[in-house]
């Protein structure tokens, strides 16, 4: 496995990444602090999952076609 030649840039700008960490963090708080609960709605994840979906899709860089021989 080798990293991409570029990984600092890729690490910068993965918006999807950040959005699924915090996605998991508010879902870890609402099941394990019950009183956030109040004030913290429960599609707090779906929303987040959702927009890091988005992320991913919009946020892609135009690269060029893999070359099966290489």
């Amino acid at each position: 496995m080798k990293l991409l030649p570029d990984w600092r840039t890729v690490i910068g700008r993965a918006w999807s990444l950040r959005l699924i960490e915090i996605a998991a963090a508010a879902d870890i708080i609402l099941n394990v602090v019950p009183f956030v609960s109040d004030w913290l709605p429960w599609w707090i994840t779906i929303a987040l999952l959702s927009a890091a979906w988005g992320a991913r899709i919009l946020s892609q860089p135009e690269k060029e076609p893999a070359n099966a021989d290489q």
